[in-house]
Parts: C-alpha cells; structure tokens; sequence
C-alpha cells in the first residue's frame, strides 16, 4: 500500500514539474514578446500619429472640394440668372425697338463684362 502512495506521489511530482517547466518556458515566452512590443511601441505611436494627420488632411481635403463645388454651383447658378436675364432683356429691346440699336450695343457690353466677372 505504502508503494502505491509513492509511485502516485512520484508521478504528481512528475506532472507538477512538467506544468511548472511549461510555465517557464511560457514565462520566458511572454518576456521575450514584452520586449518586442517595448521596442515596437514608440514606432507603431509615431505610425498612429502619421496616420491621423494623414486622415485629417484627407478629410480637410474633401471638405474643401465639397466647398470648392459649392461655390461653383453656386456660381454658374447666379451666372445662369445673370444671363437669362441679360438675353430677356436683348430680346425684349430687340422686339420693341428696332431704332435703339446702340441699347442693344450697350447691353451686350454689359452682358459681356459681367461674364467676364463672374468668369
């Protein structure tokens, strides 16, 4: 009986030294890894920030092609109302008066101008 206790005994002691040199083995693992990641840390900071500002000028980018064809829409848009006006009022002098030609003149003078302004 007592050699039966020993030999279970002998083999827990046997397991225990196997999980306890796991465990070593393990921990020398986890240092050898922690070292690595103290070495990559301030590099993978600086990527992290490069990547921000890089993002951030990205999106301050298309903020300004957002408002760049804002502005543009809005241009043409008041360029559009502009000259429709012009030619309403080139048509409405033509059909009225035939004589005023030099009305006519002027207006188109201002027609043009006025593109080359908004151009």
């Amino acid at each position: 009986m007592y050699l039966f206790i020993a030999i279970i005994f002998i083999a827990e002691l046997i397991i225990a030294i196997t999980i306890i040199n796991y465990i070593v083995k393990a921990d020398k693992l986890v240092c050898r890894y922690n070292s690595y990641v103290e070495a990559f840390n301030p590099l993978c900071e600086t990527c992290l920030q490069y990547i921000r500002c890089v993002v951030t000028n990205v999106n301050q980018s298309f903020e300004k092609v957002f408002v760049f064809i804002r502005k543009k829409r809005e241009q043409i848009f008041y360029k559009f109302i502009i000259m429709t006006a012009l030619y309403l009022f080139l048509i409405i002098f033509k059909i009225k008066t035939t004589n005023f030609s030099n009305i006519y003149k002027l207006i188109g003078a201002i027609r043009d101008v006025a593109t080359d302004f908004l151009v």
